[in-house]
């Protein structure tokens, strides 16, 4: 789309500058080394230095903007799925905008505005939550019927749509000036950039990058980013970490003169045809997002590949040209000036990639931005240089943070596999619920084969294969998607019963489980956790990780087995941050080892959970002998398992830690005994429920990175008076008894035919008072509830709830909502403790 700013290397006297400096050796010492010249490596680059970290150097094989930047489309629209992914667009569109006053260079940027197409009911239904997100934003944003798009955009064919939204504030940049613009406003803030130079591995001490190496020598460092696109997997493994993304062929091709396409025509997004439009020079670019795109090994593609292509694949390519050419009938007059088939790098779960590298620490990522570098590159590079520069997120980044992911997720068999489907998943419907359909089976619970003979529908977390519902006899076990009450909704709720009625079996062999060992172990997870830990052996203790700023990296349910023994049991997508922050932080004596894959986890919970446990165990269960948080080794039929009285559905129960091995016939004789007492298998849909009734907080939604403990209604993780020292306590200390601006409520909607997911906004006689962060079906309470942040003085707060009048948008419908500072369901928890429900 454009050609690297070459013009203007062949102009200014700045420019000239620029390339003199750029074409030199790099300096033998920067405080910061970005690999990468494209628009996330400038960017990254720009904002270090805009933070004071003037001493850092760019590092590009080629030239900036070689690699996917140049033949970017140059999109730039603003709202997103999620709000942070929103906010982090909204400000690269205005640093577009100012690039021309900043840097004296026309970047091309012009608003066009951008316009999405629904062709079904189902995907106007997902616009409409587009458009809520709009709204909530304050961004200009409009829903149109057929008529209405026929008025704005003469040049579509609207017989077929059911409507779409337009969005007048969207625009257009030529991606390659807008990258030489940001380098070279890097540049004037003292950052430099060196091209033609070639990364060749990194120089490591005591798990720490302290270097660079490249072609023309060492550059020492305390930072490393890599930025490098769709070369950012091999980069990281130069280093010994990893990064799940892979390159993926992207087409789009440009057209001779349209009749009645001009400047002034929005970006078309027709996402049932899997193609997007836009104006360029009196023509089209038609690019497409479909099913059937081909990964590509980067040991295919030449080391010396700089605005380069591949050979065109016009069979790709026909079915989405022939559906723009439906949409818009002036195509079919036009021919087709230039194909284009070139590489983009897309990751597992079609989200991008930003953070440090859980393996090695100093070395960090931004990459992985599954074909919207161009949207995402100012934020992502703002984001991450604050974060470099805090040491520690300042914004919501559970999402797109790198340790997310598995490290089997980064094999390069299982990405060829699976990326090609994130590509096409930018168009295709983002129901809720959504599961992968490619490389599926990665990693499996030990009892996979026991689960799906009794009807278990298996969703994804982290590569594992997980029972996320049962279907009942007699009906397939496959999602059949919708915007409302999804095929597995009553099967769920008969789980969810179960559990609050009777009793339900749990696999949660999923979960992270991690072993902290030896002399030092009780001194080292005090430093870590925000509890305090030194209690009793068998005390079950729910405890934080935070960072400097006081944020919840995670939270976890840590158990003292012995003197200086612990298990840590954290979210599955933790897995490998808490591993390896726990050793990053380990003092010595301590052995920190990952038990995640020796150990199963089944739960048996529900009010007669105690009485089915009982017909297998000769262990004392009374409340006595056997109180809520607290862990013992006993057996259990054949098995000697790890009892834990915890419970994450608000209800009597015991999780039970078994060996592997040993798990088939734990389960065997739990169903067994289980019948008697109407036992029922149930999943993560069923847990998701019962958690949210009671108010217990789902990691990476309701909480994480940016909330502190005392936003999130759990200041009671926090030990500020414990002997020892650990990390976020000298930031909570300072926050500790100040009011808060902002508050994690419960929210429960007063008719039950809505349903919550996430994000929607919540409002208090029209204005946006904040945004749910979770939500499910509360079938004992009858109606959708979950969590709510709302942003509000203490007193304002308390008015807020206090007044009944609050809102939700769901769809663009407001649905009447309560909002609590306790659960709905049990608030004082006497379920846990086996008593009757408290109101």
């Amino acid at each position: 789309m454009s050609d690297g700013g070459e013009h203007l290397r062949k102009g200014s006297i700045k420019a000239r500058a620029f390339d003199e400096r750029a074409a030199g050796d790099p300096p033998a010492r920067a405080r910061a080394v970005v690999i990468g010249g494209g628009i996330i490596g400038c960017s990254v680059a720009f904002h270090l230095a805009a933070l004071g970290w003037t001493d850092t150097v760019v590092l590009e094989r080629h030239s900036v903007s070689a690699g996917t930047t140049w033949h970017a489309a140059g999109l730039m629209t603003r709202t997103r799925p999620t709000h942070v992914q929103t906010d982090l667009a909204s400000y690269s569109r205005d640093f577009y905008k100012g690039l021309r006053e900043r840097t004296g260079v026309d970047v091309g940027y012009y608003e066009s505005g951008s316009l999405s197409l629904a062709q079904t009911p189902e995907r106007m239904v997902e616009l409409d939550y587009v458009h809520s997100m709009a709204r909530h934003h304050d961004l200009p944003v409009e829903r149109l019927d057929p008529s209405g798009i026929a008025h704005a955009v003469p040049l579509l064919e609207t017989v077929d749509l059911v409507g779409g939204v337009l969005f007048p504030g969207d625009a257009t940049v030529n991606p390659g000036v807008a990258t030489y613009a940001t380098a070279m406003a890097a540049f004037d803030l003292g950052a430099r950039i060196v091209e033609g130079i070639h990364v060749t591995g990194f120089r490591l001490a005591d798990g720490r990058v302290t270097g660079v190496q490249t072609d023309k020598g060492l550059v020492e460092c305390e930072v490393a980013v890599i930025a490098a696109g769709l070369w950012s997997r091999d980069v990281g493994l130069m280093a010994g970490t990893h990064v799940p993304l892979q390159a993926v062929q992207h087409a789009w091709v440009q057209t001779t003169a349209v009749a009645g396409a001009t400047r002034d025509l929005p970006i078309v997004r027709d996402l049932d045809g899997h193609f997007y439009a836009r104006h360029y020079r009196g023509g089209l670019v038609i690019g497409a997002f479909a099913p059937g795109a081909k990964a590509r090994r980067t040991s295919s593609i030449p080391p010396d590949f700089a605005f380069a292509e591949f050979e065109p694949d016009r069979e790709h390519m026909d079915r989405p040209l022939a559906a723009a050419r439906c949409r818009i009938p002036a195509l079919r007059d036009a021919g087709l000036e230039h194909f284009l088939n070139a590489p983009e790098s897309f990751t597992p779960d079609a989200v991008f990639l930003m953070g440090e590298t859980a393996e090695v620490e100093g070395l960090w990522v931004a990459a992985g931005l599954n074909s919207q570098g161009i949207i995402f590159g100012p934020g992502v590079g703002r984001s991450l240089a604050a974060w470099i520069d805090e040491g520690a997120p300042t914004v919501d980044v559970a999402d797109f943070d790198v340790r997310r992911f598995a490290a089997a997720q980064a094999n390069e068999r299982y990405l060829l596999a699976r990326a090609p489907e994130s590509l096409a998943r930018l168009y295709t419907m983002h129901w809720p619920f959504l599961q992968p359909e490619s490389a599926r089976g990665l990693r499996r619970v030990p009892l996979y084969d026991r689960l799906a003979a009794a009807g278990a529908c298996f969703g994804e977390a982290a590569g594992w294969e997980r029972a996320n519902w049962y279907a009942p006899p007699g009906t397939e076990p496959t999602y059949q998607y919708s915007y409302g009450r999804q095929n597995w909704f009553a099967a769920a709720g008969e789980e969810h019963r179960a559990a609050r009625e009777s009793v339900a079996l749990f696999d949660l062999s999923s979960f992270a489980k991690i072993r902290v060992d030896g002399p030092a172990a009780l001194a080292t997870v005090q430093g870590v956790f925000s509890s305090d830990l030194d209690r009793p052996s068998g005390s079950v203790v729910y405890a934080c990780m935070l960072n400097t700023r006081g944020g919840i990296e995670v939270d976890v349910t840590v158990t003292r087995l012995a003197e200086q023994s612990f298990l840590v049991v954290a979210p599955s997508t933790t897995q490998t941050k808490t591993f390896h922050w726990l050793r990053r932080h380990a003092l010595q004596g301590t052995v920190v080892s990952d038990v995640t894959s020796g150990m199963g986890v089944l739960a048996v919970m529900g009010p007669r959970s105690r009485e089915l446990l009982e017909q297998l165990t000769d262990a004392a269960l009374d409340d006595a002998s056997f109180p809520f948080g607290t862990a013992r080794q006993i057996d259990v039929g054949w098995t000697s398992v790890l009892a834990l009285r915890v419970s994450f559905v608000g209800e009597l129960g015991w999780e039970l830690y078994a060996s592997v091995e040993s798990l088939v016939p734990l389960f065997d004789q739990l169903t067994e005994a289980g019948a008697s007492f109407d036992l029922r298998l149930a999943g993560y849909h069923a847990l998701d429920s019962l958690r949210a009734e009671k108010g217990l907080l789902h990691w990476g939604a309701d909480i994480g990175p940016a909330d502190t403990p005392y936003e999130g209604g759990i200041g009671f993780t926090v030990a500020l008076d414990k002997p020892a020292d650990f990390i976020g306590r000298q930031a909570l200390r300072a926050r500790a008894g100040r009011p808060l601006a902002r508050r994690l409520v419960h929210v429960k909607l007063n008719d039950p035919a809505p349903l919550l997911y996430h994000g929607e906004s919540v409002l208090l006689d029209g204005r946006v008072v904040g945004r749910v962060t979770s939500g499910a079906y509360g079938h004992t309470l009858g109606a959708a509830v979950g969590f709510a942040y709302i942003q509000a003085a203490p007193n304002e707060l308390e008015q807020i709830i206090a007044s009944g009048a609050a809102h939700v948008d769901v769809a663009g419908t407001l649905a009447p909502a309560t909002l609590s500072l306790r659960p709905f369901y049990d608030p004082a928890g006497e379920r846990l403790r086996g008593g009757p429900a408290s109101g």
